[in-house]
């Protein structure tokens, strides 16, 4: 028998090739889901009020689904960003608020996108005209909240706790700090991402389960607001000079909202300044190596401490020479003590 030529053999090959590839294109789905019948029709397989679902499309159908997630994490950052720019402005730092809020909000939605899960549609089918897979990607509502539910109620709880320390405290000014306390904490990144998403993921759940700590902190800035005017500080700074550090204390806690008084009968905390000045005569002139301790104390014991040193300050005239220590010394004051009120 007349065996085939190489020639035949190629031509086979190809034929047979071709084939198969017209085969499994005949065997792709290619009839348009339920949910692609119409622009809205994904809504109607996939109710908004059960399911958070988004199209994807590509030209195989892993990278149609990988679409598919990446708009479902796209939908959560820009909902996320844009409610922190607009409900908070505390991370900017250089005027770039924005951006702080997006870098965190991407890497949150990501990492929690990874523990909930995402599930795609059965019925992907091939666009034949488009020559894409679509089909589409969709968190179940229900499903994701037994994951991520049990995850915010940690922090819900935390700021809950700080909260109610706030409440029971006593002591006007140390009330008042608690309550700052619970208020940083709630906009830590953190705990604003995980709020705000939950918000997004299950909003009916959100308000049912964490209700009341959310009233709490809609509640906060009123409640810092009336402590901070029961709060007046009485400074006692009996080393000083020219009123330079007890003026730079008093800016401070008046920057801060809480009033400074005159008297110390009024007051319902007491900041006592302890000045060292580090006085040294030497051939070259005044020299002085300043440094200061302040003590709070309110109607239940001492509440924090705060020390401050200034670099040296020399000059050939003692005036000149302690004027500089003393203005240095105020100068470190304004720098840095709002920020150890802040970590209270």
């Amino acid at each position: 028998m007349k065996q085939p030529n190489k020639t035949s053999r190629g031509l086979f090959s190809v034929i047979a090739g071709l084939a198969f590839i017209l085969f499994s294109c005949s065997t792709l789905p290619t009839t348009p889901a339920p949910w692609d019948a119409s622009p809205a029709a994904i809504r109607q397989v996939f109710p908004d009020e059960d399911y958070i679902a988004q199209r994807g499309r590509g030209t195989t159908r892993e990278l149609a689904e990988a679409d598919g997630a990446t708009a479902i994490a796209k939908f959560f950052n820009t909902q996320i960003s844009s409610s922190l720019s607009i409900s908070e402005q505390y991370l900017e730092q250089n005027g770039n608020v924005q951006s702080s809020v997006e870098m965190n909000s991407e890497t949150f939605v990501q990492s929690q996108m990874n523990l909930i899960g995402i599930r795609y549609a059965s019925d992907a089918y091939f666009n034949n005209r488009q020559k894409e897979w679509v089909t589409v990607a969709y968190i179940n509502r229900a499903e994701a909240w037994q994951i991520y539910g049990p995850r915010f109620k940690q922090q819900a709880e935390s700021f809950h706790r700080l909260f109610e320390a706030a409440e029971k405290e006593n002591d006007p000014l140390k009330k008042t700090l608690r309550y700052i306390g619970a208020q940083n904490y709630a906009r830590l990144p953190d705990f604003q991402n995980s709020d705000s998403l939950g918000q997004l993921l299950y909003p009916a759940r959100m308000n049912t389960d964490f209700g009341p700590v959310r009233a709490e902190i809609a509640a906060l800035t009123q409640k810092i607001d009336n402590s901070r005017r029961n709060s007046a500080v009485f400074i006692d700074c009996p080393i000083d000079f020219e009123n330079l550090v007890s003026n730079a204390f008093s800016s401070r806690f008046t920057a801060f909202g809480f009033p400074v008084t005159h008297s110390r009968t009024d007051a319902a905390a007491v900041c006592q300044i302890t000045v060292e000045e580090g006085f040294q005569q030497r051939e070259l002139g005044i020299f002085y190596f300043p440094s200061l301790q302040a003590v709070i104390t309110g109607s239940s014991g001492t509440l924090f401490s705060y020390s401050a040193e200034a670099e040296r300050a020399s000059a050939v005239t003692p005036d000149v020479a302690k004027r500089r220590a003393y203005q240095s010394l105020a100068d470190q004051v304004n720098k840095t003590f709002s920020l150890e009120v802040n970590t209270f």
